[in-house]
């Protein structure tokens, strides 16, 4: 058993220890005499999408005519600065279209939203308080421990199970009795409450008075945000409960709400008249005679089946019959869950710090991600503020990405399946873009969009509203899908028909030059600004490396399955003439540097968009300077770092894994989760999920396969013991290897789909394939020590020094 143990309070919610089933998610942490359990939930959104005073979204063809023909400039998202460097044929409209999008800089919605919280009060009057607190991982449980000097103790266990969407809490009481109580007659109380939503007036003011950061000043400036409707009290069918109510929207009609339906044993409910706030709040209280019991709280919502009221009568009939029951299954669900998630993968690190990371990083993926819900945005929905400060859309390029770099190579399919139900509506709408705004086929991945059905475009003007990156990084997720899974029906109907719309894009955006060449204008990369010159909005790097990688996976996914073969030839004969941007002959890369500069994932190329890292170069990996590209900015874009870093061969594992654990443990929270942005920044704003990517290169230390060859221990430190079990490679095999002493001691793989398997030899004296009889396999050889042999479905094969 992995846990992480605490003998303190921990007093932000980003920092105390996490559970969840992937939809309802739960932070655990203390006041001075309190412990709370904060609740998250990745559908609880405000969903208003406020396009009043946007102008017309901008036609791709106008951003080209100001590029090219008169010189636009923007210093800012929205500074209302934008100028026309050889003259604005149209000043106004050039205004508008460099300005930005006054729905996103001006609105503080559409974000997520916080749910509300459970409170438990403890005795005031005791003193010498002390708190243990301890998340068991491969449970899915947390245990606190609180006791006094008295004597006193009060237990607690808390989990939420896989289904419903419930938190449970149960409780016993030790050495209580009215000698020890003195005035305390009651041992146990609870609180559940929401808070009223705040004006953004008020959120700003209390952010710059904690932080001095100067948050969301469009907002505050145009005078035209609303909080949310008052959270009420009310009864369903005699059961009282917390109702928080939202605007109407396209999905919901009468607008989307969700409830906080407390069920107690032993223990009474008592609404609370609103205070000056108008927070809605149930006590949940008993007497001294009452010292054990358990406490759940459901979190229905207008997504679940008939809603709301629906799920709550389906929670809430049989909890009525049988409670101790139903809490007794839900606890063994628990287990179970946690069981068959843990059993899928597994490492041992000799360095217990960094085995750590990695159970730690993908228990909480596991407490706020599933396949068949939306997964969250930036921020760990129990974490979120009552405002996002970054607006809280989908940044779909590596913001939204990140936390789901590794999943398929931990072998967990379902995390990372996550990504694909909120990217239905981006994708949805994206269509509307691109044959509105692009005049193209296919769809256009914007950098922002939202989880849910939207009206227009959610970012229609300014120059980030037509960047054509995002397009390719977005189907690379398909396609890694299927490679890691070789499942060809999911191909068929999930994944190429979104593969294939972001190549049609891509086939209609290039244009054809007097040199005989496809190139892509007018886009910037990054979140770059208007600059003046057409330069840097023509070829970037990063737009074309995602374009030849989306081409290349559409014309081997429509070769797997055998369709479109007219798209195809339109495909093949772009790639064969696209303008090349690389120029990796003046790098003088050797054959094998251009076959994996070729095969690498774009995003995964160069530290910055525009240059190659020579395979080799120094990073100085070990000068923790904020001069160094490694260490510099925020943690959420280190994983990233870290992966270019290795794939491009400029990390050196003897050389820098101390200097990556030393990072890692400098921006961990309590929790094992890291901090997004260091505290100066924005202040305590919650848990940023791309910070979650991490698990990414740690896996890729001992495994890697995305250059078609299974690598293992290919950036691991000769001093550091290490093995895993079953982590997923390209191609559906399942590898396990143990390293010892600075070499590979054990290799296995197991053949999921009975691919051709091929394996970089990780010893100098030749390696031998034998099947599970210990029958010698046939290999092949291929230049660069790779073996070669074909598996079949379901078969392990052990592979041997000879």
């Amino acid at each position: 058993m992995h846990t992480t143990e605490l003998d303190y309070p921990v007093l932000e919610q980003e920092e105390g220890l996490l559970l969840g089933n992937g939809d309802l998610s739960v932070s655990i942490y203390q006041a001075s005499d309190q412990i709370i359990w904060r609740f998250g939930k990745n559908d609880v959104w405000d969903r208003r999408l406020d396009l009043s005073d946007s102008p017309k979204p901008a036609h791709i063809d106008e951003i080209a005519r100001g590029v090219k023909d008169e010189g636009w400039v923007n210093s800012g998202f929205v500074d209302g600065h934008g100028q026309a460097g050889q003259g604005a044929s149209d000043p106004q409209r050039m205004r508008e279209i460099c300005d930005g999008w006054p729905a996103y800089a001006r609105r503080p919605y559409p974000c997520p939203k916080p749910v509300g919280e459970l409170a438990l009060h403890l005795p005031a009057d005791q003193s010498g308080f002390r708190i243990r607190q301890r998340l068991t991982i491969e449970q899915n449980t947390v245990a606190i421990r609180c006791s006094w000097d008295s004597g006193a103790v009060i237990n607690l266990e808390c989990f939420v199970p896989p289904s419903p969407n419930v938190l449970v809490v149960t409780w016993t009481v030790e050495n209580w009795t009215f000698e020890t109580a003195t005035a305390s007659q009651v041992p146990v109380w609870f609180s559940l409450y929401r808070w009223n939503d705040p004006t953004i007036e008020a959120f700003v003011s209390e952010l710059f008075a904690r932080t001095r950061f100067q948050a969301l000043p469009g907002a505050i400036n145009t005078g035209r945000t609303s909080p949310l409707p008052v959270p009420i009290v009310r009864e369903v069918d005699g059961q009282p409960i917390i109702e928080q109510s939202f605007p109407p929207d396209l999905r919901f009609a009468g607008g989307f709400r969700y409830y906080l339906a407390p069920f107690v044993t032993g223990l009474t409910l008592e609404a609370i008249k609103p205070s000056a706030s108008d927070e809605a709040r149930l006590h949940i209280k008993g007497d001294s005679a009452v010292l054990e019991g358990v406490l759940a709280v459901a979190v229905p919502t207008s997504t679940d089946a008939g809603g709301a009221d629906a799920e709550l009568a389906r929670i809430v009939a049989p909890l009525q019959k049988e409670p101790f029951e139903v809490i007794r299954q839900w606890r063994q669900d628990t287990e179970m869950g946690a069981q068959a998630f843990w059993s899928r993968s597994s490492v041992s690190i000799a360095d217990t710090f960094m085995e750590r990371v990695w159970y730690e990083t993908l228990h909480v993926r596991r407490c706020a991600y599933r396949s068949d819900v939306i997964a969250p945005g930036l921020m760990m929905p129990s974490t979120v503020g009552d405002y996002s400060l970054w607006h809280g859309d989908y940044h779909t390029n590596y913001n939204y990405q990140s936390p789901f770099w590794g999943d398929y190579s931990a072998n967990q399919v379902d995390l990372g399946d996550a990504f694909f139900p909120g990217m239905r509506y981006i994708i949805e709408n994206g269509r509307k873009l691109a044959r509105d705004w692009w005049d193209c086929r296919g769809t256009f991945i914007q950098l922002t969009g939202y989880p849910f059905e939207i009206e227009g475009d959610p970012y229609g003007t300014g120059p980030l509203s037509r960047l054509a990156y995002m397009t390719g990084w977005i189907a690379g997720h398909y396609w890694w899908r299927y490679v890691f899974t070789m499942d060809t029906e999911w191909l068929a109907d999930e994944g190429y028909p979104v593969i294939r719309d972001c190549a049609q894009f891509y086939t209609d955006f290039l244009e054809k030059w007097d040199d005989d060449l496809y190139h892509a204008f007018p886009s910037g990369q990054g979140e770059s600004f208007f600059t003046g010159t057409s330069v840097d909005y023509t070829d970037r790097p990063q737009v074309i490396r995602h374009i030849r990688f989306c081409l290349q996976m559409a014309l081997e996914a429509a070769q797997k399955l055998d369709t479109d073969s007219d798209l195809a030839q339109q495909w093949r004969e772009r790639l064969d003439h696209l303008v090349m941007v690389d120029d990796l002959d003046a790098l003088s890369f050797s054959d094998e540097e251009r076959r994996r500069h070729v095969l690498n994932s774009p995003e995964f190329i160069s530290y910055d968009e525009g240059n190659i890292e020579r395979p080799g170069s120094p990073p100085q990996c070990l000068d923790m300077s904020t001069s160094n590209p490694l260490w510099r900015g925020y943690f959420g874009q280190f994983p990233w770092k870290l992966m270019i870093a290795m794939r491009n061969g400029v990390y050196d594992a003897d050389r820098d894994f101390d200097a990556v654990r030393a990072h890692i443990l400098r921006w961990r929270m309590p929790n094992g989760a890291m901090r997004g942005m260091a505290a100066g920044d924005w202040g305590r704003t919650g848990i940023f999920t791309e910070s979650l990517g991490i698990l990414a290169p740690l896996q890729e230390m001992m495994l890697q396969s995305w250059d078609g060859a299974i690598r293992v221990f290919p950036a691991w430190p000769k001093h550091q013991n290490a093995s895993f079990t079953t982590l997923r490679a390209e191609h559906a095999f399942l590898v396990s290897a143990s390293w010892r002493d600075g070499a590979v001691e054990m290799l296995t793989v197991h053949s999921v789909a009975g691919a051709q398997c091929r394996v970089a030899i990780p010893w100098d004296g030749g390696m031998g394939v034998y099947d599970e009889t210990d029958e010698k396999i046939d290999t092949t050889m291929e230049p660069d020590d790779i073996a070669v042999f074909q598996t079949r479905a379901g078969n392990t094969y052990h592979l041997k020094c000879i």
